[in-house]
Formats: structure tokens, sequence, C-alpha cells
């Protein structure tokens, strides 16, 4: 093989990005376990770094040249929470946010300010605790980090043209379609407001797009989570990337870290299957005994004295429908900003290993770690508060679930998100390709 191309891939995921960040020190204390890692030294263990999102928190971080533990302090600090996830007044939130909580549904709308936010990474992340990140443009990065050749790609979404949007510090890479068009433009912004735009969660989250221009130009974007570009898991474009620019496919080596996954559990797919039939009967749904069935005269009727009344819909006119909206806007939100999306894992993979996918040896160039939150009848108490848990995550006490979730990921009590898994209708889990636990894949990166 060639010398080496290595990619680190970060997912978005809100908080949930501290796993990214105890699974890097982890990486690195195996590696040089004498030695206190900065983060500028890490990144120039790699070629190619693409983040979305908390990814991209971490990654500014690690551009700061914080050690790993300076880093978990960013997560640590109530008072950095409390200014990335500025809280609005009622004031400040607007329809449908305000409408839909006079009616009690509290999960639907927006929460921060996306103003507050772009202020507050500009002050809090600086270079060695001085010079602002914020004062140096993405391209000039890579010098300052002392490895020239290191590309950084941030993945956003550009919500006037509606398709995703990449900042990259490679003015001349071949994926953009500017080079490939002839043309003399570049759109030239700082690592800080790129992560702005990336981390800018909608519909639930952030009120308003991260708004910059970049310098000299009066184009203005207005961006939101990569995530809506199908970039929550970014490693297909660090790999589509690489391709562009005639990297050898033997040489790339991947490690990509998530913030964590979850399977729903049965009872969250009961009961938004009754809130549907609710809104569709107009009724409170009662199932049969077994919970397969609908019990229609249960639900339609009441039972009298030897007969039965028809259930009015009065009741439900008001607010019919309202669970089961807010079932469906928090469901699509979360899957779409939070959970890891499995296509871009195995489409990475076949990609990269096209004509070999099922070569044993792929394990060893293309590392997936992410822990796999699965709630169901025996869960402990610890996988269902991480269940429950947002990824706008604030309270100190959430922030310690966390760790124990990284814990119990490493120790193989949680398992770890494969390349390519599935969930059949029948609930039943099935592993496909790459690392079961977390142990086997650490072992395997064996390229580093």
């Amino acid at each position: 093989m060639n010398e080496k191309y290595k990619i680190l891939s970060l997912d978005g995921g809100g908080s949930w990005a501290i796993l990214q960040v105890l699974t890097l020190k982890d990486i690195f204390q195996r590696k040089y376990p004498n030695k206190e890692m900065k983060g500028h030294e890490v990144l120039r263990h790699f070629d190619l770094v693409i983040a979305n999102s908390g990814g991209s928190m971490v990654l500014a971080a690690l551009a700061c040249n914080w050690t790993f533990d300076e880093i978990v302090k960013l997560f640590d600090d109530e008072k950095v929470r409390n200014k990335i996830f500025k809280s609005l007044s009622f004031r400040q939130r607007y329809f449908p946010t305000n409408f839909m909580r006079l009616f009690g549904v509290k999960s639907v709308g927006t929460r921060y300010s996306t103003t507050a936010k772009g202020d507050a990474l500009k002050d809090i992340l600086r270079i060695n605790g001085k010079k602002k990140l914020s004062d140096v443009s993405l391209p000039d990065l890579p010098k300052l980090i002392g490895k020239e050749s290191l590309e950084i790609i941030v993945t956003t979404f550009d919500i006037i043209n509606k398709r995703a949007k990449l900042f990259r510090s490679n003015k001349n890479s071949k994926a953009r379609a500017e080079i490939i068009a002839g043309l003399d433009h570049f759109d030239e912004v700082s690592l800080v407001e790129a992560i702005h735009g990336a981390s800018n969660a909608p519909v639930n989250y952030f009120d308003f797009p991260a708004i910059f221009s970049p310098e000299d130009t009066r184009r203005r974007f207005y961006l939101w989570d990569g995530a809506l570009g199908g970039f929550n898991n970014p490693v297909m474009a660090g790999i589509t990337e690489a391709f562009a620019n005639n990297r050898d496919r033997d040489s790339i080596c991947i490690l990509s870290i998530g913030t964590g996954g979850k399977l729903i559990s049965d009872e969250d797919s009961d009961n938004f299957r009754d809130q549907y039939y609710s809104t569709l009967l107009g009724k409170k749904v009662f199932r049969t005994e077994d919970g397969e069935k609908i019990d229609f005269e249960k639900t339609l009727y009441w039972k009298g004295l030897g007969f039965k009344i028809k259930k009015p819909k009065i009741f439900f006119r008001l607010f019919k429908g309202t669970s089961f909206y807010s079932s469906t806007i928090s469901n699509l939100s979360q899957s779409i900003l939070f959970e890891p999306q499995t296509w871009a894992s195995y489409s990475a993979y076949t990609s990269l290993f096209s004509g070999r996918i099922d070569n044993p040896n792929n394990n060893n160039r293309f590392l997936r770690l992410s822990p796999q939150v699965v709630k169901d009848g025996n869960s402990n108490e610890l996988i269902n508060k991480l269940y429950d848990l947002d990824m706008d995550v604030t309270e100190q006490d959430d922030i310690e679930l966390l760790k124990s979730c990284y814990d119990e990921w490493k120790k193989g009590s949680i398992r770890n998100e494969p390349v390519q898994w599935t969930k059949t209708i029948n609930g039943d889990y099935v592993f496909a390709k790459g690392h079961a636990i977390y142990k086997d894949a650490i072992n395997d990166l064996n390229w580093l």
C-alpha cells in the first residue's frame, strides 16, 4: 500500500459530541501513554478532517490547540453551555412555537437564539486561549496548525439555494464546482463562521439561519445545520473529496466517530401508532389485551345496561391531531439532525471498497465508532435516561449521563454502531458489517 491518506469524520449531535472528545482522548492516550496531546498535534495525524454540527465544535476546539481535558471543560462548563444554548423568551419566540405551547405541546418549535450562539462561539473559541479563532480564515488554518497539506471541511445547508454547502480550507480542491467550471471564485470564511452554520439545527432548536458574508463580497449566506443536506454523518462527503482530488483508493483510511444513535423502542412505536389512529378516528384509542389490534368497541362506544352509546367526537375536535403532529415533527427533526444516518457509513464503505466489500481486512481501514442506545423491556436506568435525552443537553447531570454512556460503551455494555445493520419489522436487530464492540474497533485502528 502507498503512503496512507487518513480521514477523520465527525458527526453532528449537539452536546453528545462529548463522546467524540472522550473517544479521541482514549485513542491518543493509547498511542502516546505518557504525553498530553494538544489539538494541533492531533489534527496533524490526519490528511483530511470533515465535520458537522457538534462534531464541528470538536474540530474547532482542536483547532484552538486545546488539550482533551480542556475540550471536555467546554461541555462541562454550565456558563459556556448556556451561552451557546441561550433560551428564547416568550417574546423572542414566534409562531407556531407559542401557539403550540398554549395547547400543551412543548416539543415543537424553536428554543434558542442563533445570534447569541454566534457571539458565544466568537468569544469562547481562542487559539491557545488568546487569539480569536474567528480572526483566522479557513484556508490559513492548516499552516497555523503546522500541516499545510491538511484539508478541513465543514458541512452546512444553504437555505436560499436549498442545497448542501461545504466550506473548505483547500481553495484548489477539484471537488469544487468553481474549479471544474474554470471560475476564479472562493467563499473565504473563518472556521468559526462555518461551524456557526453547521451547528445551527432548525425546527426545534435555533430560531433563525446563521447569517454572514465572505470577505470582499456582497454575497450573504443563510445557513442551517449540514444534516439537512444529508451530512449529519459526513463521511461520504469526505471520501468523495478524496476521490475528486485523485487520492489513491487503496491508501485511504477512515476514522468515523458518531455521537450515539437510538433504536426506537417498542413503546414509542406503539404510542405513535395510537396517536395516528386517535387523529384518524377522533377518539382515544383502546387496544386489545395483547396490544396488537384496536378494540373498536372500547374506542367507539360506551357500554351501558345492556346497550351501547356511540362516543361523541366533541372532546377531541379542538386538539385533534396535536399529539400526532408533535410526534411527527419531533421524529423528523431528530432523524435528520441527531440520529446518525446508516446510509452514509455503508455508502462510503462500498464506495471505498468497490468490488471488494467482502474482504475481511476492510475493517482495518474503515472504522465506525458510535454507541447504539437500545431501549427495551430489559433496559437499565442509564439506558432509559439516555434514550430520553435530546441533543441540546444543558444540565450537568445530563452531561454526566453522557460520560457514563461512554464508559459503558467502552466496556462493551453498550454496543457499537456497525457500518451496516438493520432492525426488522419484528424488532430483531441484525448485524452485518463493521465492529459490534468498541474495543474491537480500537484494536483495528493500527494505521494512525
